[in-house]
């Protein structure tokens, strides 16, 4: 039952640490990212509707 308990915990503690540093990643990098940098040439575009027929 130990080991069980002990599992647990050093579960939640890896949860809390990746967390807490993507959320300082977040904070100090601010919103732009190589991702987000790649779609930066469609936010000119405006999107088209489809016409029915």
């Amino acid at each position: 039952m130990n080991v069980l308990l002990l599992t647990v915990f050093l579960s939640l503690l890896l949860a809390a640490l990746f967390l807490l540093f993507f959320l300082h990643e977040r904070r100090t990098q601010g919103i732009c990212s190589p991702e987000q940098d790649a779609l930066r040439p469609f936010d000119s575009e405006t999107p088209k509707t489809a016409s029915r027929r």
